[in-house]
């Protein structure tokens, strides 16, 4: 599985505050989440925390770390339509 799906997440709709958030979890630049050879980990429990803290106030780093790579990746797809080849 690859972790490029990260790009199908709208990063258009991240407040600067967000973006700020992600930056500092992360420990890198937001434009560098989409690098092939840039780590993953960090980034995506920065994405993953500020996607579920938008409707769990109480959703913490902590829990975003508990998810398995597959939720994290689904909760990043969410709302893509299926592929009917599938």
């Amino acid at each position: 599985m690859e972790v490029s799906n990260m790009a199908k997440f709208d990063f258009e709709t991240l407040t600067i505050g967000e973006v700020e958030t992600i930056e500092h979890i992360s420990g890198s630049p937001i434009d560098s989440l989409m690098d092939d050879s840039a780590l993953k980990g960090k980034s995506l429990k920065a994405v993953v925390f500020i996607i579920k803290k938008r409707d769990n106030a109480m959703f913490t780093l902590d829990d975003a770390a508990k998810l398995s790579f597959k939720e994290a990746m689904d909760l990043l797809n969410a709302g893509e339509e299926a592929d009917p080849k599938d």
